[in-house]
């Protein structure tokens, strides 16, 4: 409760709040206030009191910005840590490194009940100005509203309207988006053709009893080509996830830089898949040849040594190698700490090598759901979307002859509405 009491020291007189272990009051700049006589004192502490009884301010002390950022980075890091959290460290990484790299630099000197729209945008002139990427920019205001709704959570400050409402772009802010549309936008993935998809898989067949590297490429190509997993769920696939009595896969957890976690990247990710007799022959062979290599090791894809499962850059290295095989990147091998090391030179794919898969499987469900008579619902649940409205929007619109003879179809009809005729 709140107690400001008018007290004397050194010849002037100060408000003290009682009810904070007499801490004395300070202004807005974090000075302490002080006044020459009494009555003015007093006449200041009665107003400040009806301003917090109205909660129009808030009597406690003033936080920095910057350190209960760091403070809430951190403290998401450490929840992630704990035994069953649903978050993962990768997940909540992010503030820790936006606020070394970007916050420390660019954030403006503030107090959290000085953070407003004004304070986000001068932030985002900083940023723009230092070109850093639209999307991250993007990513960090979000980043910075989750973490006022804490702040207001802890009860640091009550009022964050201004700089909850503000976006880039919003209120005002058109000149800090991007000039063109290509940074705009989402880039759209590269997708397989036909005949880039059929060389792949049949390299990767022909090669895989040569080494480890070949079966463990035959293995994910497999994967992709039949299920078009995320790189995280191949990943996190055990070997009892697999039931060739029925031939299906559970989709039940993924596995990240820091570890498998039971969960999905969303509701409809968790999933059972179904699998064709055919396709049971390339996966039973790669089971087969697991079992044999690393019986007591429970995934899938399991680890070279010790009983984790394959590292995501060591997935990524094998897809790339495999595309500079068959003439679909060019690569250049280097050896860096006593290991082999690789850099992408040129790759149509590149930043989504296994994506693209994952876009090329969705793609042709959609482009022959009639011919196949497969239903939204089906295609959505195999792909691992809530709703088929993402499917569509994620993988409806690749094939450019596909969307062309949309196009045609729907001038067409417009022309028959339209009352011409032929």
């Amino acid at each position: 409760m709140t107690d400001l009491k008018v007290t004397k020291r050194k010849g002037t007189y100060v408000i003290q709040d009682y009810g904070n272990n007499r801490k004395q009051v300070r202004d807005k700049h974090n000075k302490k206030l002080t006044f020459t006589n009494r009555r003015t004192a007093e006449a200041y502490a009665k107003e400040l009191l009806g301003a917090i009884e109205r909660k129009e301010f808030k009597l406690t002390d003033r936080h920095k910005f910057m350190d209960k950022f760091k403070e809430y980075g951190n403290f998401r890091i450490e929840m992630a840590e704990q035994p069953g959290a649903r978050d993962s460290v990768h997940g909540v990484s992010g503030y820790k490194s936006y606020h070394d790299k970007y916050l420390i630099p660019f954030f403006p000197d503030v107090y959290l009940d000085e953070t407003d729209g004004q304070t986000l945008e001068r932030f985002v002139v900083a940023l723009k100005a230092a070109k850093v990427a639209h999307k991250t920019n993007v990513n960090i205001i979000q980043h910075i509203h989750t973490f006022l709704r804490w702040c207001m959570f802890k009860k640091y400050h009550h009022d964050f309207s201004s700089a909850l409402q503000w976006k880039i772009g919003k209120h005002g802010s058109s000149y800090l988006l991007p000039d063109n549309d290509d940074e705009l936008y989402e880039k759209e993935t590269e997708v397989l053709t036909n005949e880039e998809a059929n060389k792949v898989l049949a390299y990767v067949k022909e090669n895989r009893d040569k080494s480890r590297d070949d079966a463990m490429a035959y293995g994910i190509f497999t994967m992709l080509a039949c299920f078009g997993l995320r790189s995280s769920e191949i990943r996190g696939l055990k070997k009892t996830s697999f039931n060739f009595d029925n031939n299906t896969v559970s989709i039940k957890g993924v596995n990240l830089r820091t570890g498998y976690v039971n969960k999905t990247k969303n509701r409809g990710s968790r999933r059972t898949i179904a699998f064709t007799p055919r396709q049971a022959e390339h996966i039973k062979w790669f089971a087969d040849y697991m079992f044999k290599k690393r019986e007591f090791n429970k995934w899938f894809f399991s680890g070279a040594r010790g009983d984790g499962a394959m590292s995501e850059y060591y997935s990524r290295r094998i897809i790339y190698k495999t595309y500079e095989a068959v003439g679909l990147a060019k690569l250049r091998w280097y050896t860096q700490a006593n290991t082999s090391q690789y850099e992408v030179i040129d790759c149509r794919f590149k930043g989504s090598p296994s994506k693209t898969w994952r876009h090329y499987v969705a793609l042709n469900m959609i482009n022959n759901m009639e011919v196949l008579k497969l239903t939204p619902n089906q295609i959505k649940q195999r792909v691992g979307h809530t709703r088929w409205t993402t499917t569509v929007d994620r993988y409806g619109n690749h094939n450019e002859a596909s969307t062309n003879d949309a196009n045609k179809i729907v001038a067409d009809k417009v022309d028959l509405a339209l009352g011409y005729k032929y």
